[in-house]
């Protein structure tokens, strides 16, 4: 029988095929059609592109059939891949002698190439997506051990996309154990501890997961055994549930190895650079250009339908706890309690355009001067009034942590139905998880993945935007 990991490996072959045949199609198109050469040039133009996009191919490979792979990272990828492409085809070009095309022709080669293959990956993701959800290419895995580390692990191998068939789980063999089984109904209870060396012999099994600390060695040493003769890959689940949401890192330390806690990509100061600038000039061009006629349509509206003032200013908790002014179109009429009460669904407060400007986030739209002046970003954890980080921060133990980076006109939570009110204090903690989420994996692509999904809910309008 051939195992998942080979099953995966001839997947990833088989999907860099596909994207290096859709190199060679827009590259001809490109250069038959667009910028025209001779026969000769052409055949050498095309042999190196060729060679460079190959090796380009294995300095960043193919990830889009990764069990967890975001639409984010396969973009970011492609990125490195088209800028690695370019790079070398043109030093091979100058190495061997032919003429080196200028930077224009080379921005636009690259600009193709990413597009092109960007749209091509995406869509074998989603196919990829749904051949899993059918049941092909699924690894069947096993759980030694239950609880909250555990039933995480069951998440996201019930995930679709992933990949994963959960046989079950096993669990050590103790009273308190016995006490805490799972309480997930849907996952099948295969038995004790001692049952799992039988299970593994009889069934066929590609990845086992513990999770409890073993009581005996000579036990642990015969499991270890038998999942490498059934070629069986192993993974270690922590044991400790705080900060069970963070992104762990393995370092050697001397002769062994330690876990980090968690990682923050943007305590490297090349990714706070690179996120600046993209702000920076995002939000300038915006402020310049369309948000003027924004401004005075606003404004005009506003001024018809409610009096008061045309921005709503108010404190909020930002970048490292510390406080700043947040603007906004007022969509209220005005009240004392607009520092303390959140919006509520059909809230009398919001008058009828402010509830426009709601459904389509026109109101927000004035914080793109606070990301001009820094104290914003264009995609973050949304800012919180001071009154709601007083309170949740004494019931929400990680609650804090969402202001390890600035705040954002967008988030991965907005985006991910984590919008809008929070009538109760889990409903804040689901949103606490996916702003930790997003802190531990940011990158470049993310938060272009997070604008796009943005510009989307925006145009298609969002139930909770209340």
């Amino acid at each position: 029988m051939i195992s998942a990991f080979d099953k995966t490996f001839k997947l990833g072959v088989f999907l860099s095929v596909i994207d290096w045949f859709t190199f060679n199609v827009v590259f001809v198109l490109f250069s038959l059609l667009i910028w025209p050469e001779s026969s000769e040039e052409f055949a050498v133009d095309l042999l190196i592109a060729n060679i460079a996009y190959l090796i380009a191919l294995q300095i960043v490979t193919i990830s889009l059939h990764h069990r967890q792979a975001q639409p984010a990272k396969v973009l970011s990828n492609t990125s490195r891949t088209s800028a690695i492409f370019i790079v070398l085809y043109t030093a091979i070009l100058g190495m061997t002698g032919f003429s080196v095309p200028g930077v224009f022709y080379s921005i636009v080669v690259a600009l193709i190439v990413f597009l092109a293959t960007s749209i091509e990956r995406l869509l074998l993701r989603t196919y990829i997506k749904h051949k899993r959800s059918v049941g092909r290419n699924r690894v069947n895995t096993i759980i030694l051990g239950t609880g909250q580390m555990e039933q995480k692990i069951v998440d996201v191998m019930t995930n679709v996309w992933n990949g994963y068939n959960l046989l079950g789980y096993f669990i050590k063999t103790d009273a308190d154990t016995m006490a805490n089984r799972s309480t997930d109904e849907e996952i099948t209870y295969l038995g004790e501890e001692s049952e799992l060396l039988p299970f593994i012999e009889e069934h066929h099994v590609d990845e086992l997961y513990i999770g409890v600390m073993p009581d005996k060695l000579n036990e642990y040493k015969a499991l270890m055994q038998l999942c490498e003769k059934h070629m069986i890959r192993t993974y270690y689940v922590p044991t400790i549930s705080y900060g069970e949401f963070r992104s762990a890192k393995v370092m050697e330390f001397g002769d062994i190895y330690v876990m980090s806690q968690y990682s923050e990509p943007l305590k490297d100061m090349r990714n706070r650079i690179k996120k600046r600038v993209f702000d920076f000039v995002v939000s300038l061009l915006f402020l310049c250009t369309l948000f003027p006629i924004i401004l005075i349509i606003v404004a005009i509206v506003s001024k018809m339908t409610m009096p008061g003032p045309l921005f709503f200013k108010q404190k909020r908790t930002g970048y490292d706890g510390k406080d700043f002014v947040c603007y906004k179109f007022r969509s209220m009429k005005v009240n004392k309690d607009s520092d303390k009460v959140q919006a509520v669904k059909d809230d009398p407060r919001v008058t009828k355009w402010g509830l426009l400007m709601r459904h389509t986030n026109i109101d927000e739209l004035p914080q793109f001067i606070n990301v001009l002046k820094g104290n914003m970003s264009i995609v973050g954890p949304r800012p919180h009034m001071l009154a709601h980080t007083d309170y949740y921060s004494q019931l929400i133990s990680d609650y804090m942590i969402r202001h390890y980076v600035k705040p954002g006109i967008t988030g991965w939570a907005q985006t991910h139905g984590e919008r809008g009110e929070t009538k109760t204090v889990d409903d804040m903690k689901r949103r606490v998880e996916k702003d930790i989420w997003y802190i531990e994996h940011w990158s470049f692509w993310l938060d272009i993945q997070i604008i796009l999904k943005t510009v989307a809910d925006a145009i298609h309008g969002d139930d909770k935007a209340y």
